[in-house]
């Protein structure tokens, strides 16, 4: 029980700091972590594009002409007093550069729909990765929008027109319809490598 409340007050931390980053405020710093922990997160990605592929192959030719595709494997809900879906994952682009993100997803109304949902995001235009990756953060409905689409949208004989960030929401058998990201928060972090072992993540934070 204490895990889940400490990794839910964490995401509200960063949430914060975005917030203030968004106004001009100083960035974090840098987080140590092992390279394990960015091994699961791929992982768990590959395995989150591989399932939508499976659910909509066409939706592997949009991803695939992306400049970029960011893969939240699992949102994990609160539906208590804080009412926030967060999670984490990672900013593939076309070019194998891979970026860190937790997120914090919204609207309120939405939140319970969204536990244990995946998401996975594409940039159909250039510009629209660059602004993305241009700050600490990114909040949908301030630097820009999101476009869902679901199982109806993907099931014409063409291939769907799309926004520049476009994306899914799916479950495990099927992508969803319903559900909004309006109001998320993904917030980019800043990582230095060290070794796997808790030691050596304790003396890189204590030599900086």
């Amino acid at each position: 029980m204490k895990k889940p409340i400490l990794l839910l007050l964490l995401f509200l931390l960063l949430a914060l700091l975005l917030t203030s980053a968004a106004r001009a405020q100083p960035a974090p710093g840098p987080l140590a972590v092992p390279p394990a922990m960015l091994d699961r997160i791929d992982r768990e990605a590959e395995a989150t594009l591989a399932r939508l592929y499976r659910l909509s192959p066409p939706a592997q030719a949009l991803v695939a002409r992306a400049f970029g595709v960011l893969v939240v494997p699992g949102l994990r809900a609160d539906g208590g007093i804080l009412g926030v879906a967060y999670g984490r994952g990672v900013l593939i682009e076309a070019s194998g550069e891979r970026t860190y993100y937790n997120v914090i997803a919204g609207p309120a109304g939405a939140i319970l729909g969204l536990d244990g949902k995946a998401v996975v995001l594409f940039f159909s235009a250039h510009d629209a990765l660059r602004a993305f990756l241009a700050g600490p953060g990114w909040i949908e409905g301030e630097n820009g929008t999101i476009q869902i689409l679901d199982e109806s949208a993907m099931a014409g004989p063409r291939a769907p027109t799309v926004a520049p960030i476009a994306g899914f929401i799916l479950s495990t058998d099927r992508l969803l319809r319903g559900l909004s990201l309006s109001g998320s928060q993904f917030i980019k972090v800043p990582l230095v490598m060290c070794g796997d072992a808790a030691t050596a993540c304790a003396g890189e934070r204590a030599s900086r």
